[in-house]
């Protein structure tokens, strides 16, 4: 754990993939009004917390995801989120892109994956967290493994660990506690599609 928290201290930006982590990975799919088949997502409340205490300590956070989905984006928006990138099943590209914009290195991001396709950064990350029902396959790669399952707060607990390993915990916790806790203006985000819109 003591190199975990060692790692956790050096995080500066935080990244995501959406299904299996920020949701239990069930794709829900229904016939909408118009007839046409559509689908809905659910999000664990917990998480959007700690993007929200993470935007407080000044760590942004971002999607990277294979798939395209307007909840996905207004999920982000309403957490502002600085980034999301949808239709990226190859999340490389979209990772450099974030380290020019952000003029940081890879042991300063945090990714939270859960399936083998995410091991390209899970490998390069300084802080590689997955849920607790991962994949077999993709643990072996995770320095941090959470007791929580995918769309139960995973992203939460991963907040935590960062915010109490850089000190930024006990402050939070007195500010929530004093009812002097205030949300900071949400960062506008930036959402990029596979096929170049924006």
């Amino acid at each position: 754990m003591d190199t975990v928290i060692e790692r956790a201290k050096k995080i500066k930006f935080l990244i995501t993939d959406v299904d299996g982590v920020l949701t239990d990975g069930k794709i829900n799919m229904f016939f909408n009004a118009a007839g046409v088949i559509d689908e809905f997502t659910s999000f664990a409340a917990i998480d959007g917390l700690g993007t929200l205490f993470l935007n407080h300590a000044g760590i942004p956070s971002a999607i990277i995801t294979g798939r395209v989905h307007s909840t996905t984006a207004q999920r982000a928006k309403g957490l502002g989120m600085k980034y999301i990138y949808q239709g990226f099943l190859d999340k490389t590209g979209p990772f450099k892109d974030i380290l020019d914009k952000e003029n940081i290195e890879p042991e300063q991001v945090a990714y939270i994956g859960d399936d083998i396709i995410d091991l390209p950064l899970l490998s390069v990350v300084g802080l590689a967290v997955c849920p607790a029902d991962a994949r077999p396959e993709t643990k072996k790669y995770c320095h941090y493994i959470t007791d929580s399952k995918g769309g139960s707060g995973v992203l939460r607990e991963t907040a935590d660990l960062i915010l109490k390993a850089q000190g930024f915990w006990e402050d939070l916790e007195r500010q929530i506690k004093e009812d002097k806790w205030k949300r900071k203006n949400k960062a506008e985000t930036r959402i990029f599609t596979r096929d170049g819109s924006h």
